[in-house]
């Protein structure tokens, strides 16, 4: 048996889920809210762009799920994944520098591919 299918990774992955499935509600709620802000009051804080986003999903199913998750977080949306399938493409209501924006997506696909392998 492999140290990758060992019984107790495999036992600790539903608490690795759950725990990135607590990240992502905590992230869902807050845009959410930074979006209802943006929707209720007369100041606009947007400063929109689309950004190159390095990944390092390996499989479908993680660069699937990272683009999707990203999708579904209101004031972002994955455009294209490049034919490499090394960057993706994300539009963004709110870009403070292009280096924080990746920085904030790679720790989000830190925390997901962690909960995932």
């Amino acid at each position: 048996m492999s140290a990758a299918s060992s019984p107790v990774r495999l036992l600790g992955r539903p608490w690795r889920i759950l725990w990135f499935s607590g990240f992502f509600l905590r992230e869902l709620v807050a845009a959410n809210l930074r979006v209802a802000w943006e929707v209720v009051t007369p100041t606009h804080y947007m400063r929109a762009g689309i950004v190159k986003i390095p990944t390092r999903a390996r499989s479908d199913t993680e660069l699937v799920l990272y683009a999707n998750l990203i999708s579904l977080t209101p004031g972002t949306l994955t455009i294209e994944v490049d034919a490499q399938r090394e960057h993706l493409y994300v539009h963004t209501l709110y870009v403070p520098s292009r280096e924080e924006f990746v920085d904030r997506m790679a720790d989000f696909e830190n925390r997901l591919l962690k909960a995932l392998r």
